[in-house]
């Protein structure tokens, strides 16, 4: 076989994989990665409203479970979230280094720390920053997020990039949970002693809102653009989001 003929295959089969492995998603309602793959087109991750609970400063660390002042560690299911952070430029997409990538979500009671509202102030557990590897990489232990009123599942994150100490980019948005598999999670504790959520991703103003990308308000029910892509082997639940500024 030519070298040519041997490459050829070669890109063949990997577009094979992509296609395969867009299709699989789309077949497990899992929604669509950052990185959509279809028509050789790619498109920018979906900003979404920060909420009312970010507090800056978070602890370097990539295990975010326990709360630094106690050393307690928040209950429920263990979620491992690895996430890719890359940049478009040009119609190039390049991993982004250096990146710092906060995280915060409420735990699986549905309370978040650092909240005066929710007697938490001064305790810090699920908020953490990590910063990306030269592949544009980062990695959190957390646990399956709970519910309150009005919101469905969701984890909060956060993208800056600097010069010095100057903050060049500033992304913000949110990862979304299949309902099907929280449905599934919800069903042990300490999720099970609180039943009957009252917000699926289906009826969330922020799923079904209009992003908040870099151009502005830009699409409605932004939401399917940032499920997580998610496994588990009923001891822990596996995330991985592929962010493209």
């Amino acid at each position: 076989m030519s070298k040519k003929n041997s490459q050829s295959r070669l890109q063949s089969r990997r577009e094979a994989l992509i296609r395969g492995a867009a299709a699989a998603l789309a077949a497990a309602g899992l929604g669509t990665p950052g990185v959509i793959f279809a028509q050789n087109m790619i498109t920018r991750t979906p900003g979404e409203t920060e909420g009312p609970y970010w507090v800056d400063g978070a602890v370097n660390r990539s295990d975010v479970r326990s709360d630094t002042s106690t050393g307690a560690v928040a209950q429920g299911l263990k979620l491992q979230l690895g996430i890719n952070i890359s940049q478009l430029n040009n119609d190039v997409v390049l991993p982004v280094s250096g990146a710092r990538v906060d995280i915060w979500q409420c735990n699986g009671l549905g309370v978040y720390s650092a909240v005066a509202a929710q007697n938490t102030v001064g305790r810090d557990f699920l908020r953490g920053y990590q910063v990306t590897t030269g592949h544009g990489n980062v990695k959190f232990l957390s646990v399956y997020p709970g519910w309150y009123m009005g919101r469905t599942v969701h984890v909060h994150f956060r993208v800056r990039l600097y010069s010095g100490t100057t903050v060049t980019y500033n992304f913000v948005s949110q990862f979304f949970f299949g309902d099907s598999i929280t449905d599934r999670v919800f069903q042990i504790a300490p999720y099970s002693t609180r039943p009957n959520r009252d917000t699926r991703n289906s009826t969330d103003m922020v799923y079904t809102g209009p992003s908040q990308g870099p151009g502005g308000t830009v699409a409605s029910n932004s939401g399917q653009y940032l499920l997580l892509r998610l496994a588990g082997n009923g001891t822990h639940a596996i995330a991985s989001f592929n962010v493209v500024l």
